[in-house]
């Protein structure tokens, strides 16, 4: 299991190499890319939640910026 700023460094690179991807039109890796960042975006937005209850789903997203 990754720590919060581990998820965040790795979404980083997950994200510019998917947008790599979509510029060279790698369509697959890129779709590849997407699947993973939208399991560590999940991954992180729990992470955040369990450490501090008051923290909705929404405010997570919210202040992340996706």
């Amino acid at each position: 299991m990754y720590t919060v700023d581990q998820i965040r460094t790795i979404l980083d690179e997950l994200e510019s190499n998917y947008s790599m991807a979509m510029d060279f039109q790698a369509y697959p890796l890129a779709n590849h890319l997407l699947k993973q960042i939208d399991a560590l975006r999940d991954e992180l937005v729990g992470l955040i939640m369990a450490e501090d209850p008051y923290t909705s789903e929404a405010d997570v997203r919210y202040f992340e910026g996706f």
